[in-house]
């Protein structure tokens, strides 16, 4: 009887497989065990399918897209409701049944896998391809990309900048909306085409406003050789409880009160131990790979896996918005051998610091006790206001790196190691010339650090020289201007549609389209200067469409005498770096005083860098690379209020665009090669569902006949066992 019945509950599955080909509306209307088991195969089948799709070997690789919003904190059930979760003592998480005008009761217990759970709180999140982060896609080096971007926005336009990519050719497909392209419209699609190059640690983000920060991310691998396992992606992520661009709407920039502020007043803002302002935002949370906790809550934490004896390849990116990080992992060093997807050789330290869009590879060797041990991702928070109020506290985010046959249901209970003068801690990415003595905490700066590729310093007569200021003088600006987005995309050539930059912006300041030119073939020299009359913060600057060796840094003069975090009011230094004369009161001219040593031993080479408050950091590249390059502060808040600008090279010698970019924004934005024919949302939405649904539907019948013939062939040669251990008996007279 048993074997009857589940013959004919497998007979009857495929029989409604069939029909959901023939009626796919009802089979999503029908409410019964065998259509929600149907459904769940379907889905798990797609799932797996998108999982394997995201490693690319061939030449040419094309990958889908589909951003949407939703919410965290909640779960889709088989009926396809959506219910809040909360989060148990044990860390389990408990579905709470929504019953109309009663009260939510207790619902099952569901897998964390199933859930958006960030920081344990629930706010609105944007998913890539139902994932946050978003999937992480990975490539070989000169591969064809065709990466289709899939609005499922209600209202919201979007675009997609693939952060490291040099775009060559292809300056059109860089993702910055009124720059290089329209952004795509709600229920629209684009696809971008691009050579994968430079090889490297990657990421994908969107440039509208702050999408990125609310959860429009993922990694982006370009590898040289073909890989023997999957990229190990470690994003670090602020993350506050409301959308962030709630937070920016909220700034005094925006309310025309002033510049470069947000909620905290001067005294209540995080400052970090050299005296520097980290943000005028307050902390709220971070995440690690979308995962984190507030306010001590069990919400689920990142884990990663190491054998003992074995090592792991971290791919660690800030993805974040606002709060620098200082990252380590308990009991165990970092080996550096890579920033910005880059190889460098090798250095061992306690920790790194990371800004905003920088990236960095590390590896971490499995050389310790089987156990669990906390990966930590702290701010440089060393108190509130100038005058460093309630220092006892730690604004943090944590990780878990679990030895393969650890028990690892309980936390760690690890703890961070104590630097000493015998074994001091060694930290990358300093941006400031020393931690306070006896702390036994050594800085290495970037440009200290050698690349692994050969370099030949340039001749003096082929370097170009630019100088730009990163400030606060009129608001977050370069060289005392505000970036005013332009009308139409600078890449549909002239004429522009633009706020032209006069004579009168550097010394009155201004809010225009800043555009410099550079000519084509050369070396050029960019020196990044933060400083000014008003307070600073450092700055982590991004070119696109270039990467750039980073040549020297300076730092801003300290009180030797003194503890190296003196107040503001007496002078937590003595003056800005002396090398650097900045030509006016806002210093938009500036020159050098004095020329410092470069290094040109091999330097570092990045496409994102950290500028020192009051210091500077001296960066060159080739100009190979024809386009319009938009050049900012990875910072949200600086770069919405206008910390950017964009780098012109070779004026009138500029890459055909596609033909499929759209030409207007009234309607035909974010439409592929064919945009006249491309469908609004609903239409495009029903037959790709279907083709979908066919193609799954399908995938499921396949799985459960060969399930069946499986189970078949196993109970047969189950029954031919049992016959040949009990032949039966001549029954024959």
């Amino acid at each position: 009887m048993v074997e009857l019945r589940l013959s004919g509950d497998i007979l009857r599955l495929l029989l409604f497989g069939v029909d959901a080909l023939v009626n796919p509306f009802r089979f999503l209307m029908t409410q019964s065990s065998e259509m929600n088991l149907l459904r769940t195969l379907i889905i798990t089948w797609i799932c797996v399918s998108m999982a394997t799709a995201e490693m690319c070997t061939d030449d040419v690789c094309e990958f889908t897209l589909i951003v949407r919003r939703a919410r965290t904190m909640t779960h889709t059930g088989s009926d396809g409701k959506v219910n809040g979760v909360e989060i148990l003592r044990n860390g389990s998480l408990q579905v709470k049944v929504h019953v109309g005008w009663a009260e939510d009761t207790d619902g099952p217990i569901v897998p964390v896998e199933e859930t958006i759970t960030a920081d344990g709180v629930q706010r609105n999140v944007i998913l890539v391809n139902d994932q946050f982060p978003g999937p992480t896609l990975e490539v070989m080096e000169g591969a064809q990309v065709v990466l289709k971007v899939i609005n499922h926005f209600y209202k919201d336009v979007a675009s997609l900048h693939v952060h490291g990519m040099y775009m060559r050719g292809a300056n059109h497909m860089d993702g910055v909306p009124y720059v290089t392209e329209y952004p795509i419209l709600p229920g629209k699609s684009f696809s971008y085409r691009f050579k994968a190059e430079p090889a490297g640690t990657h990421w994908y983000h969107s440039h509208v406003i702050s999408q990125k920060e609310d959860g429009m991310f993922g990694a982006f691998i370009v590898h040289r050789n073909r890989p023997s396992a999957p990229a190990m992606p470690l994003f670090v992520h602020d993350w506050w409880h409301e959308e962030f661009l709630s937070l920016d709407v909220d700034s005094w920039y925006m309310r025309h009160r002033g510049p470069g502020r947000l909620f905290g007043t001067w005294f209540s803002r995080g400052f970090s131990f050299d005296g520097v302002e980290l943000t005028a935002v307050h902390f709220t949370s971070a995440l690690i790979n979308g995962r984190g906790r507030y306010n001590g809550n069990n919400a689920p934490l990142t884990k990663f896996t190491i054998s003992s004896g074995g090592s792991l390849r971290f791919r660690m990116i800030h993805s974040g918005a606002e709060f620098t990080f200082r990252v380590s992992i308990d009991a165990h060093s970092m080996t550096v051998v890579a920033n910005d997807g880059h190889d460098v050789e090798s250095v061992q330290v306690q920790s790194i610091i990371i800004y905003p869009g920088e990236s960095y590879d590390f590896e971490v060797l499995g050389n310790q006790p089987n156990g669990v041990y906390w990966i930590r991702a702290e701010t440089l928070w060393s108190g509130r206001g100038p005058n460093f109020e309630s220092k006892n506290r730690t604004q943090e985010v944590r990780a878990i790196l679990a030895y393969q046959y650890a028990s690892s249901d309980e936390d760690p209970t690890t703890t961070k190691p104590t630097c000493s003068e015998e074994n001091p801690c060694r930290v990358l990415n300093c941006p400031f010339p020393a931690f306070p003595a006896g702390s036994h905490t050594e800085c290495i700066y970037m440009s200290d650090i050698n690349a692994t590729a050969d370099y030949s310093p340039p001749d003096d007569s082929d370097i170009v020289e630019c100088f730009f200021t990163f400030g606060y003088i009129i608001g977050a600006s370069i060289n005392a201007r505000k970036f005013a987005e332009p009308n139409k995309p600078l890449v549909f050539g002239e004429p522009y549609d633009v706020v032209t930059c006069d004579q009168s912006c550097e010394t009155n300041g201004c809010k225009c389209t800043y555009i410099v030119d550079i000519p084509a073939n050369k070396n050029v020299r960019f020196v990044m200067i933060n400083t000014g009359d008003a307070d600073e913060s450092h700055h982590s600057i991004h070119l696109h469409g270039y990467d750039f060796r980073v040549l020297a840094m300076g730092f801003p003069l300290y009180n030797k005498t003194t503890d190296i975090h003196l107040y503001l009011f007496t002078g937590h230094w003595l003056s800005a770096n002396p090398d650097i004369d900045c030509g006016n009161d806002k210093c938009s001219n500036a020159r050098w005083r004095n020329r410092p040593t470069m290094n040109l031993n091999r330097p570092p080479v990045r496409d994102t860098v950290v500028v020192p408050a009051n210091g500077y950091t001296v960066i060159e590249f080739r100009s190979n690379n024809p386009g319009h390059w938009i050049f900012h502060c990875h910072q949200t808040t600086h770069m919405n209020e206008g910390m950017a600008m964009v780098i012109r090279e070779a004026p009138g010698n500029h890459p055909n665009r596609h033909p499929g970019l759209p030409t207007s924004s009234s309607g035909g934005t974010g439409h592929d090669s064919q945009p006249t024919s491309e469908p609004t949302a609903i239409q495009l939405s029903v037959p790709v569902f279907i083709v979908i649904l066919v193609a799954a539907v399908i995938g499921s019948i396949l799985i459960t006949l060969a399930m069946t013939l499986l189970w078949s062939s196993r109970r047969q040669d189950k029954e031919a066992a049992e016959e040949q251990d009990h032949p039966k008996e001549d029954t024959a007279l």
